[in-house]
């Protein structure tokens, strides 16, 4: 038998392994840089094939665009391009119309998809969502000239532009204070903009505010409080926890701030 002092010895000592283990246990939750879970290959095939396919709806707003040299750029992409570095790939972006993004992830065509998606519960039963990484409100945009329209009690009889397959889209569909035969939705969010600056539309409902843009501005308080999270396949869990391994960390370091500060308001 122990003397109270070895069984106090005895507790101590077990007490400390225990923290170990728990620490350890905990640091590589942190992390999240393990490999593949059974049946898993999510994260080793990335880093396998040396890049990371994203998908994503080519241009929308602020989130993805092209620059005036032609490369890409945008809220989204500078995401899209701090989880490849941080995986050690090179960043592939397929330009693909929004209401195929997610047929796209779930056949595997893409990694992961980065496009200003909105995080709903209907959507999680099909595929996986990273944590949240930024706020996503909707609002309503008019051109700049427009004094007709300031908020949703003002689109009555206004003709309305939505992206298909959108939470904006759903709104105005179940909405009782649009006309219904005046909402159109657009397969790509390029041509929406220009019918609203050819004065086709007279206003659209759009997942980001307009920086430096003369020609539309928006107008009123946000629809919804909605927020933008990273997509994958429901089975890639490995890849995901890397993706809100990355997340969190440029939450952290504040490099998530910056981005946004970079192209918004």
């Amino acid at each position: 038998m122990f003397n109270m002092r070895a069984e106090n010895g005895f507790v101590s000592l077990l007490a400390c392994l225990l923290l170990l283990a728990t620490a350890s246990t905990e640091l590589s939750a942190g992390r999240a840089i393990a490999a593949d879970a059974p049946g898993d290959t999510s994260l080793s095939d990335v880093k396998q094939k040396g890049k990371l396919v994203i998908g994503s709806d080519v241009p929308y707003g602020v989130m993805e665009f092209y620059d005036e040299t032609g490369k890409l750029a945008g809220i989204d992409i500078d995401i899209a391009r701090e989880i490849a570095a941080a995986l050690d790939v090179d960043m592939e972006v397929k330009n693909i119309p929004f209401n195929q993004l997610f047929d796209s992830v779930i056949g595997g065509r893409v990694d992961a998809v980065i496009s200003a998606v909105t995080i709903t519960q209907e959507r999680q039963k099909k595929v996986l969502f990273s944590a949240p990484y930024l706020d996503a409100g909707m609002l309503i945009a008019v051109r700049s000239n427009n004094t007709e329209i300031a908020s949703v009690a003002d689109l009555k009889g206004k003709r309305i532009g939505v992206l298909k397959g959108t939470l904006g889209e759903d709104l105005m569909a179940k909405s009782d204070q649009v006309d219904q035969s005046l909402v159109r939705s657009y397969v790509k969010n390029e041509a929406r903009i220009q019918d609203l600056l050819d004065g086709k539309l007279d206003a659209i409902i759009v997942h980001f505010r307009v920086k430096d843009h003369a020609s539309i501005k928006t107008v009123g308080q946000p629809l919804t409080q909605s927020f933008y999270g990273v997509v994958t396949n429901l089975k890639s869990r490995a890849l995901m926890g890397e993706i809100d391994r990355v997340l969190r960390e440029i939450k952290r370091s504040g490099r998530l701030e910056d981005i946004r500060r970079q192209y918004t308001p």
